[in-house]
């Protein structure tokens, strides 16, 4: 028996943990029927109900459909009100008053940090839907309130940590907390990997009571002044650690790569991010023995594969995202080795060393081994994306054309790539009723959405195949997708042999050979198109639906000059904002 734990206590609360994370590890084993049965059997369990919501938060993420999303909100708004009501100040007075605590520290730890993950899920899934400024502040008020919970969670978890472990570590006012998970006796279960970026964690300095920091009201610190230390023994305070760093680490990872005009918004609420911060607590999470583990790897891996090397400025850090996630993938292959999801990821990676072969293989195992919907159209989606780095316009159109029937998420997206695979392969009649639906659509329209419906008027009347051809080397350009020298020589190919030809918009044409000649190493081609291509651009309005192409277009030239290491001082043009 652990110290500190009486027999019955830590047996009921290892099991109800324990079965949520047998029930996530299920449904990453595409076993989603039993994992289901045994979420409907929670009963009053909050470990099996925030299981669940994790559940449903992620095949939200997978599809981003309306419904999906409706029922993971649902989901996480029970759990929240559960935690909120168990925690809430009247229930706290009234503990006080009686001198009685329905919850011990430990389960009310434990719902502490499931109400803050609750809170940051719904506030994600808010951003996500919410266009106007009024969605955003909801959602930035739900992450001020969630921060406020992992701040006075993590001072005090930190603190027993110390206690416990007997750290060298100076709490409160320390700014750092090594990485590694304790056993009672303080040796490492697991030594922190290469992909933990700095090896430690910076722990916020406790605030005061009477003045909170930001000058905010921290009611939520509160809670813990009826908690007494001893009530913790080691292994519930090596778990706690673990399932709080999860949340928390997400928490700081995706605030850190949200546009400027939300992080704008959250620097007035009083709170920031910080990406280091977050994938050290995710690789802290992810060796712990919490239900949160598989999915801190999970977070990690969606970092590496796909926001990384899309927001990525040098193939450098694509590098480093190939690394990373073929590590996680490794050291998950005992548990997970046929999830789909995982298959998923493996295909990501492919795709990143450019073998895209590989990689819609890995797509096609994913679909067979698991047959979950949500994840069936993810995968079809990054099928349909590979066979358009692979300028195969056929398969790609099938594909789009599949999802444009199947998925609810932006019509209008899949809509314009089956219009321009159609337009590639010269199907008049195709594009025709394509690009006539995509000017029907309407309603409410997410910023993609918008983007893209402004390009409708750009597909009719019908033209040369090559007009389209360029339009699809813009998407693969926009999306980072440029790969293998074999498909940029195909593309720079195709490009010079038709200079002269018609072009969607003005200075794409020198765009695409530019960056096309500066992937393959010519800076001198590259520098002499990106620059005719701006010349051409000074004329155009700043505002218009294709200034893109000049933003690129100067994008690209500056990076020339800096992979050059030639001065940029007699170079002049006309200056712009956009």
């Amino acid at each position: 028996m652990l110290p500190g734990c009486s027999q019955n206590e830590t047996q009921k609360n290892e099991e109800d943990w324990e079965l949520a994370r047998r029930g996530i590890c299920l449904t990453l084993n595409n076993r989603n029927e039993e994992a289901e049965a045994l979420f409907e059997n929670k009963g009053e369990s909050v470990q099996l109900a925030i299981g669940h919501a994790y559940v449903a938060f992620m095949n939200a993420l997978m599809t981003c459909e309306e419904n999906s999303l409706e029922k993971a909100t649902g989901i996480l708004k029970d759990v929240e009100s559960r935690c909120a009501q168990n925690l809430g100040w009247l229930r706290t007075m009234k503990n006080k008053v009686f001198g009685r605590n329905d919850l011990s520290t430990y389960e009310s730890l434990e719902q502490q940090i499931a109400l803050a993950d609750c809170q940051v899920c719904t506030a994600f899934l808010s951003l996500m839907t919410q266009d106007s400024t009024a969605g955003w502040v909801k959602g930035g008020w739900a992450l001020r309130k969630a921060w406020g919970l992992y701040h006075s969670t993590y001072n005090y978890l930190a603190g027993e940590y110390k206690r416990v472990f007997g750290l060298n570590v100076e709490l409160p006012g320390s700014d750092t907390i090594p990485w590694r998970i304790l056993s009672q006796k303080g040796n490492a279960n697991t030594a922190t990997t290469s992909l933990s970026p700095n090896g430690s964690w910076s722990i916020p300095s406790t605030p005061s009571a009477e003045t909170p920091t930001n000058g905010y009201k921290r009611h939520w610190t509160r809670v813990f002044s009826t908690l007494q230390s001893p009530q913790l023994c080691g292994e519930e305070i090596r778990r706690l650690m673990s399932a709080a760093c999860f949340g928390y680490g997400l928490f700081h990872l995706c605030i850190s790569m949200l546009p400027s005009t939300l992080l704008r918004l959250i620097q007035i609420l009083g709170f920031s991010g910080d990406r280091m911060i977050g994938l050290d607590a995710l690789m802290f999470a992810r060796h712990g023995p919490d239900m949160r583990a598989p999915l801190a790897t999970l977070a990690l891996l969606w970092y590496h594969t796909i926001m990384k090397p899309l927001l990525a400025v040098d193939a450098r850090m694509i590098t480093a995202s190939i690394t990373a996630a073929e590590t996680l993938l490794e050291e998950s292959k005992s548990d997970f080795s046929q999830s789909g999801l995982f298959l998923f990821f493996h295909g990501r990676t492919c795709r990143l060393k450019n073998k895209i072969e590989e990689g819609i293989n890995a797509y096609e195992l994913a679909m067979q081994k698991c047959g979950q919907r949500e994840l069936g159209l993810l995968c079809l989606h990054e099928m349909a994306w590979c066979y358009l780095i692979q300028l195969n316009f056929g398969k790609s159109h099938a594909i789009f054309s599949e999802l444009l029937e199947k998925s609810q998420w932006s019509k209008v997206f899949y809509t314009y790539l089956t219009a321009v695979c159609s337009g590639c392969l010269g199907n008049k009649a195709s594009l025709d009723l394509l690009a006539t639906s995509l000017l029907r659509l309407s309603g409410s329209l997410s910023h993609l959405d918008t983007m893209i419906s402004r390009r409708s008027k750009l597909l009719l009347p019908f033209k040369p195949s090559f007009y389209y051809r360029l339009l699809a080397y813009e998407m693969i350009y926009l999306w980072n997708s440029l790969s293998s020298q074999e498909e940029l020589k195909s593309i720079l190919l195709d490009c010079e042999s038709n200079q002269l030809a018609e072009e969607p918009m003005t200075g794409l044409l020198a765009l695409i050979r530019g960056v096309c000649y500066m992937r393959l190493g010519q800076l001198d081609n590259a520098k002499e198109c990106l620059d005719s291509g701006v010349r051409l651009r000074e004329e155009c309005p700043t505002k218009g639906s294709d200034a893109h192409i000049s933003a690129f277009s100067l994008y690209e030239l500056a990076l020339v000059y800096i992979t050059s290491k030639e001065p940029a001082d007699n170079y002049s043009y006309k200056r712009v904002n956009y």
